[in-house]
């Protein structure tokens, strides 16, 4: 078996940051998604419950919301760092193309998580 090529290991020990970085915001993106759809169970099922239950459900929902939010940090500083080494790392033939479908999805995203976290903070605090 050939010992490993010491570039190879390099771009691999340079890859792992960015590995991490993707899980997190992944990660963050779907704990943000999760939340939002506990929030609207626990609305829609605390409809005829006891008081005791409703003031119960109602802090569970607002601990969930809280988690939506940091959720939602750590999905904006990834994206962020996203950002930057997508554009160190993409060819300047691959930019004009990629860069408008990138700004197409990012302000479709704006829109989700805007009116997703807007909806779940009305469930929660309204």
């Amino acid at each position: 078996m050939p010992a490993p090529n010491a570039s190879a290991a390099a771009r691999q020990k340079s890859a792992l940051p960015r590995i991490v970085n993707n899980f997190v915001h992944d990660m963050s993106t779907g704990t943000w998604a999760a939340c939002v759809l506990v929030i609207w169970v626990i609305a829609s099922r605390s409809q005829g419950v006891p008081p005791e239950a409703v003031a119960v459900l109602r802090d569970a929902s607002r601990v969930v919301f809280w988690l939506l939010v940091v959720s939602l940090v750590g999905l904006s500083l990834t994206g962020g760092i996203r950002l930057f080494y997508w554009r160190a790392e993409t060819s300047s033939d691959e930019l004009e193309t990629k860069k408008g479908a990138l700004i197409f999805k990012h302000i479709a995203f704006l829109l989700i998580y805007g009116l997703g976290t807007a909806w779940a903070a009305w469930m929660v605090f309204a």
